[in-house]
C-alpha cells in the first residue's frame, strides 16, 4: 500500500533540509526521500561555508531577497542549531586600474540591494590596514563587514535534526525512480523500496532536479555541474587570516577566495567550471596550481601555505537561478531548484516562504503541538571550555581524533543521532574526526572500530561513504 503524505521532500541537502524543519512547526505528515546513504551529501558538502549578506547579488530579484533577509537571523539560528559560525567580515579586492573603476559599482548595487555598511576603501595601505595580509599591489577594495562564515554541515545537520525531532522522516537510499501524474498532479511516487502518495511534492534534488522534475511530469529544464576545486590549508597557517578575501564578483562566479573556516583552516578556492558529468570529482593538478597562484595574488603568504587536502565539490547551474515556485505544469509540485552557491546563504529565509507557497496551494495544518525550536547542544573537546566537563562522561575522557580533537563520545552521539551516521564518511561530517592534518592517517581505524559498534558487520566491513564503498580489506588470510 502507498504510503500517504501530506508532503514529499525530494533532496536532503541543505534546502530540502530547512524546508523540513520550517515544515515541522506544522501538524502535516512529512517524509524527505534522498538518493545517497546520508543527508547533506552532495552539493552542501562541498562549498565554501560563507555566510554571504547579499551585497553582491542583483537587486530584486528572489535571491536578493531571501539571503537578505537570512542575514540578520543568523546569531540566533546558529545558537538554536548548534553551528559554529563567525560574522567575521570581508573583503573584496581590486588588484588594476580597470578593477578599482568598479568598486563604486559594486558599492552601489550593495546600498541597493540594502546592505548599506559595504564601503569603498582606496589605496593601499588603507587596505593593509584593514587585512594587513593582503598584497602590497592592491589598489582599492570594498569591504563587506556584515559577512561572515558558517559550518555548512553541521547547518544542514542542525535542520534536519530539528525537523527529525519534530516527526519529519527521513528514507535514505531512496532515489525517486518514477511517479504516476493524472489531471495535472502527482498521484503516487516511486522510489526502490516505497511508494508514496502525497498531496504536494517539492522538488528540492539539487544536481539531480531536472531530472527528477520531469519524473514527476513538471517543466523540461537542464541543470549541469559547475565543479569548484579547493585547497585546504592547515590551521597552524589559517588562523594568521581573519577574514573572507575576495577577488571583484561578476556574473559568473566570485572568482577565487581565501576563506578562513570556523575550525581554524583555510580555504582557497573554487574554481568555476562548467562540466556534463554529475558525478565526477576529480581534481586536477594544474587547475589547483592556478588556484594558488590566484590566491597569492590576494593574499601572497598562502604560496608558502602548509596544504593537508585537496577536493572538488559540485554545484547546481542552470539557465534560470532559483527556479522556486508552483510548477506551471503539475498543480501539486512545486519546484526549489536551480539554487546556485548561495544555497546556504539563502536557506533560513528559503524554509519559510516555501512553507508559505506549500499552504497557498492548499497544504497546511494547525501548530504542532510540543514543536520544538533547538535541538540540545552537544560536548565537543575542540568547543568546551573546560576539558573537564567532557571527561564526567567516560566516552569523552579518550580522544580518538588527535588532529580534530574528537573523543568517542562524540563518535557515539553521531551514531545514535536522530539521523545517525552510518559510514566513515558520515561520523567525519558530524564530527570531524578524519579530517585533520593526518587526514585520518591516524584515527582511522579507530574511528572505524566504533562505527563497526553500531552497524552490522566487522570493522573491516564499515562502508567509508555509500554502500559497498568499504576499506578494501578482508580478514588476514582471506583472498
Amino acid at each position: 500500500m502507498p504510503t500517504a503524505v501530506d508532503v514529499l521532500i525530494v533532496g536532503a541537502g541543505v534546502t530540502g533540509c530547512s524546508i523540513a524543519a520550517s515544515l515541522s512547526r506544522d501538524e502535516l505528515r512529512v517524509v524527505v526521500v534522498e538518493r545517497r546513504h546520508d543527508i547533506v551529501d552532495e552539493t552542501s558538502k562541498s562549498n565554501t561555508g560563507v555566510m554571504d549578506c547579499g551585497w553582491e547579488c542583483e537587486p530584486g530579484t528572489l535571491e536578493s531577497d531571501l539571503i537578505r533577509s537570512s542575514s540578520p537571523q543568523w546569531e540566533e539560528i546558529a545558537e538554536r542549531l548548534d553551528v559554529p559560525w563567525d560574522r567575521c567580515g570581508g573583503i573584496s579586492l581590486a588588484r588594476t586600474d580597470a578593477e578599482a573603476a568598479q568598486v563604486d559599482e559594486i558599492v552601489s548595487r550593495a546600498h541597493a540591494n540594502g546592505v548599506a555598511s559595504v564601503r569603498k576603501v582606496v589605496g593601499n595601505a588603507a587596505v593593509r590596514e584593514i587585512a594587513p595580509f593582503v598584497g602590497e599591489g592592491i589598489l582599492a577594495a570594498a569591504e563587506v563587514p556584515d559577512e561572515g562564515i558558517i559550518d555548512s554541515i553541521r547547518l544542514t545537520l542542525g535542520y534536519a535534526e530539528l525537523a527529525a525531532r519534530n516527526g519529519v522522516q527521513f528514507r535514505m537510499n531512496s532515489p525517486v525512480v518514477s511517479a504516476e501524474t493524472r489531471n495535472r498532479r502527482i498521484q503516487l511516487v516511486h522510489t526502490p523500496s516505497e511508494t508514496f502518495a502525497p498531496r504536494l511534492v517539492v522538488n528540492a534534488a539539487g544536481l539531480g532536479a531536472d531530472t527528477v522534475s520531469r519524473l514527476l511530469g513538471g517543466e523540461d529544464f537542464r541543470i549541469w555541474p559547475r565543479r569548484g576545486e579547493y585547497l585546504l590549508v592547515d590551521r597552524e597557517f589559517g588562523r594568521s587570516i581573519n577574514k573572507i578575501v575576495t577577488q571583484l564578483p561578476n556574473s559568473h562566479t566570485r572568482g577565487v577566495m581565501v576563506v578562513p573556516t570556523t575550525h581554524g583552516s583555510l580555504l582557497l578556492g573554487p574554481t568555476a567550471e562548467d562540466e556534463e558529468d554529475k558525478s565526477d570529482r576529480s581534481t586536477h593538478r594544474d587547475v589547483l596550481r592556478r588556484v594558488l597562484e590566484e590566491c597569492a595574488t590576494l593574499v601572497p603568504s598562502v604560496v608558502e601555505a602548509p596544504v593537508i587536502k585537496t577536493f572538488a565539490g559540485l554545484r547546481p547551474a542552470s539557465e534560470v537561478n532559483y527556479r522556486v515556485g508552483l510548477s506551471e505544469g503539475v498543480d501539486n509540485l512545486i519546484q526549489a531548484c536551480g539554487i546556485r552557491s548561495t544555497g546556504v546563504s539563502a536557506s533560513p529565509a528559503m524554509g519559510e516562504h516555501v512553507r508559505e507557497l506549500i499552504g497557498d496551494a492548499g497544504v497546511s495544518g494547525p501548530p504542532a503541538r510540543g514543536a520544538l525550536d533547538r535541538i540540545p547542544h552537544r560536548l565537543r573537546l575542540s568547543e568546551v571550555a573546560d576539558p573537564a566537563e567532557m571527561a564526567a562522561n567516560p566516552l569523552g575522557c579518550t580522544v580518538v581524533c588527535a588532529c580534530e580533537k574528537v573523543t568517542a563520545l562524540e563518535i557515539h552521539d553521531a551514531l545514535t543521532a536522530p539521523i545517525p551516521a552510518r559510514s566513515v564518511a558520515g561520523v567525519a561530517k558530524r564530527t570531524r574526526a578524519t579530517w585533520g592534518r593526518c587526514q585520518g592517517s591516524a584515527c582511522l581505524s579507530g574511528v572505524t572500530f566504533l562505527t563497526s559498534l553500531h552497524l552490522d558487520g566487522e570493522a573491516w566491513e564499515v562502508p567509508m561513504s555509500e554502500p559497498g564503498a568499504t576499506l578494501g580489506v578482508a580478514r588476514a588470510g582471506h583472498a
